[in-house]
């Protein structure tokens, strides 16, 4: 049987959220990955407190898991009145928030959970933004490693990855684009799926280009 999500965070089952929370911080300070880089225990132990505290944190998955729990450990028909958690701002209490809270930069967790665009300045003549124009560019973007799917120095051959137990690398991209004719100084086009794409479950960024309209031919 799995173990429970309270006993993970170590809270009773009537716990608040900012009980919750304050477990939750608590062990991240002591298990993520970032502060123990060459300790595959310390990152399950840290999968599981983030497992528990997003089931818990929400309060219908909680509510849900609730039931579930009270019927697997439940021998009779007694049905027990039990607390439940009122209505709240769960969005106040988002992992990525706490551990930038905690470690006051943003976390690779953070990161592999977060779409990312990019920004590249296109510069072109008055003329070829008038009539329309077919442009090629080169810029450099962040994927996840292929060979170890994003999971970096979790892997036990980190050292032997091309991403050197990062979970990232820069790559090089080609793109032709068209600008429409009639284009005006300022002007954002945004190509998707050619942003960042730090995680294999999280789609890619798109790429924005911002036009600079400069006088010439």
């Amino acid at each position: 049987m799995a173990i429970c999500y309270y006993k993970i965070l170590g809270v009773s089952v009537r716990a608040s959220q900012d009980e919750i929370k304050r477990a939750f911080r608590m062990l991240a300070l002591r298990w993520h990955p970032d502060r123990n880089p060459h300790d595959p225990v310390a990152a399950e132990r840290f999968r599981e407190a983030l497992d528990a505290y997003e089931n818990l944190i929400d309060p219908s998955r909680r509510g849900r898991y609730d039931q579930v729990r009270r019927h697997k450990g439940s021998r009779t028909r007694t049905r027990r009145h039990e607390r439940r958690p009122g209505p709240q701002r769960a969005s106040a209490y988002t992992v990525e928030e706490i551990l930038s809270e905690l470690f006051g930069f943003e976390t690779h967790h953070a990161r592999q959970h977060r779409r990312n665009d990019l920004r590249f300045d296109l510069q072109i003549p008055r003329s070829a933004a008038v009539r329309g124009t077919q442009e090629e560019i080169i810029f450099r973007r962040w994927v996840f490693c292929r060979t170890c799917m994003g999971n970096g120095n979790k892997t036990a051959s980190s050292t032997r990855l091309q991403c050197h137990g990062m979970g990232e690398l820069e790559e090089s991209r080609t793109l032709k684009v068209w600008i429409p004719a009639g284009s005006q100084q300022g002007a954002r086009l945004r190509i998707t799926g050619e942003g960042d794409r730090l995680s294999p479950q999280v789609p890619p960024g798109d790429l924005i280009i911002c036009l600079h309209v400069i006088e010439g031919k």
